[in-house]
C-alpha cells in the first residue's frame, strides 16, 4: 500500500486523504476516500464513499456505494444501492438490490438491474438492457443510448431543462438550448409510459403518453390509456392491448 498525505488501515476501515494505492482483493466494512485513489483488483465493503478520483482494477461490491467527481470499475458493480455524481464507468453490469441514481456521465459496459429505482440526470450510455421497477431520466444536451431496451412498471424520460448558457449575466441564446435525446429499441412498461425526446423501435404500457421529440419507428401498445403529440412521430396507430397482469 502506498498512500501520500494522510490515511488510516484496519480491518474495519480504510481512510484515504490526498492520493493512495492499494491492493485488489480487500474486503473491510468501510472505504473512505478523498482526493485520488486506486484499488489493483476486486473490492468489497459495506460502505464506500469516494470524493475525488477513484480507479478499480477490477469488480466493485458495497451495501452503499457514494461517489462523486471521477469513478471508473474495470469489472462489475454489485450491491445494495448506488449514487454518482461527475463521471462515471463500469466496465461490466449492474447488479444492485435496491438502488442506482447518477448526475452527470455515466457509462456502463453491460446491462443494469436494479431492483426498485434507476434515476439518471445527464447523459449515459448503457450497452446492455435496463431492468427496474421505476425508471426515471432527465436528458442532458447530447445523445444518450441504452442499447437493448428498458423494462420495468414505470417509465419517465424527459428532456433536459434546456436553459441558455449565460456569459457576464446575459443570456447567449441558441448556445445552451440544444436539447438531448435518449436512443433505445423495445420500452416495455407495466404501468405507466411517459416519453420526450426518445427514438426507439416500440413502446408497450399501460397508461402511455409519448411526448414532444419523439420517434417510435415501430407498435405503441397499451392497455390503458394513449396520448401522443401532435410533434411525435409514431408508426401506425396506437394498439389496444390486454392488461399486463401478474
Amino acid at each position: 500500500m502506498r498512500i501520500s498525505g494522510s490515511g488510516h488501515i484496519s480491518s474495519e476501515e480504510i481512510r484515504v486523504s490526498g492520493s493512495g494505492h492499494l491492493p485488489g482483493g480487500i474486503r473491510v466494512g468501510r472505504v473512505r476516500s478523498s482526493g485520488s485513489v486506486t484499488i489493483g483488483g476486486d473490492i468489497e465493503a459495506e460502505e464506500m464513499h469516494f470524493s475525488g478520483s477513484a480507479s478499480i482494477m477490477g469488480n466493485v461490491r458495497a451495501a452503499s456505494l457514494t461517489a462523486s467527481g471521477s469513478f471508473s470499475a474495470d469489472g462489475g458493480a454489485t450491491g445494495g444501492s448506488m449514487r454518482f455524481s461527475g463521471s462515471s464507468k463500469i466496465g461490466d453490469g449492474v447488479q444492485l438490490e435496491d438502488s442506482l441514481i447518477a448526475y452527470g456521465s455515466l457509462t456502463v459496459r453491460g446491462d443494469v438491474e436494479a431492483q426498485n429505482l434507476v434515476e439518471l440526470d445527464g447523459s449515459f450510455d448503457i450497452d446492455g438492457k435496463l431492468a427496474t421497477r421505476t425508471f426515471k431520466a432527465e436528458l442532458s444536451r447530447s445523445r444518450s443510448h441504452i442499447k437493448n431496451g428498458i423494462q420495468a412498471d414505470h417509465v419517465d424520460v424527459r428532456k433536459g431543462r434546456g436553459t441558455d448558457a449565460v456569459l457576464f449575466g446575459l443570456p447567449i441564446f441558441g448556445r445552451g438550448s440544444r436539447e438531448g435525446y435518449l436512443v433505445t429499441t423495445d420500452i416495455v412498461a407495466r404501468e405507466e409510459v411517459y416519453l420526450e425526446n426518445v427514438r426507439c423501435d416500440s413502446v408497450t404500457g399501460g397508461d402511455v403518453t409519448i411526448g414532444e421529440g419523439c420517434e417510435v419507428r415501430g407498435r405503441v401498445r397499451y392497455s390503458g390509456t394513449v396520448e401522443v403529440n401532435p410533434t411525435a412521430k409514431v408508426q401506425g396507430h396506437p394498439e389496444k392491448v390486454a392488461s399486463r397482469e401478474g
